[in-house]
């Protein structure tokens, strides 16, 4: 509890001050959704509050996470506090459907390569139907899509959009920009966090 305590005092302090106390770190956890270890301390699905001054991310590729991590390392450097939880299931997973290999993404070998807290990664950009998630949900959401092309449900995968939108402590730039221009009739936000204390039991 004294940890957490100090944590807040730390995160809230940067953002009071108007970064005048900067307190920059980056915290990695486990979390969200299904794991692969089995146990609660992996699939710890609730991030109960998220203080002022906390950028809290949460990325759905390997790719994604150096650039995000980068960006993550210079933000810190500034004084913010950015935490990034991670989906378990992730870590090793390799195939999107059946054994494509589709979720192996190369390395950014640029060292000048970042991914800003404003950044989304789309699949899909002409559909009249949205899907917006991150981690895990990413992952369910393109299999979700190819399942309802395969039951004749939609035509194509053309027909849906998804959004993969990792930082999670508030409205990325990306995100906005793609919802104000009137294009889809139908919009889901799938939230992989479960809500309020107690909820994952």
């Amino acid at each position: 509890q004294n940890n957490t305590i100090r944590f807040y005092e730390l995160a809230i302090s940067n953002w009071l001050t108007n970064a005048q106390r900067p307190n920059g770190m980056v915290v990695r956890i486990q979390g969200f959704d299904k794991g692969v270890f089995g146990g609660n301390f992996h699939t710890h699905n609730m991030i109960n509050h998220v203080p002022p001054g906390v950028d809290l991310l949460c990325y759905s590729n390997g790719t994604d996470y150096v650039r995000g991590f980068r960006n993550a390392v210079a933000q810190a450097k500034n004084g913010r506090v950015v935490v990034l939880v991670d989906c378990t299931n992730l870590l090793n997973l390799r195939h999107l459907h059946d054994k494509d290999r589709g979720w192996e993404t190369p390395y950014p070998t640029n060292q000048d390569e970042f991914m800003s807290f404003d950044n989304v990664r789309r699949f899909g950009n002409g559909g009249k139907t949205l899907i917006v998630s991150y981690g895990n949900g990413v992952v369910t959401a393109l299999r979700a899509r190819q399942n309802l092309v395969e039951k004749k449900v939609i035509q194509s995968e053309d027909c849906v959009d998804i959004i993969d939108c990792p930082y999670i402590s508030d409205i990325p730039g990306g995100l906005r920009d793609a919802l104000s221009i009137g294009q889809y009739e139908h919009i889901l936000f799938s939230d992989i966090c479960k809500e309020g204390p107690g909820s994952n039991v």
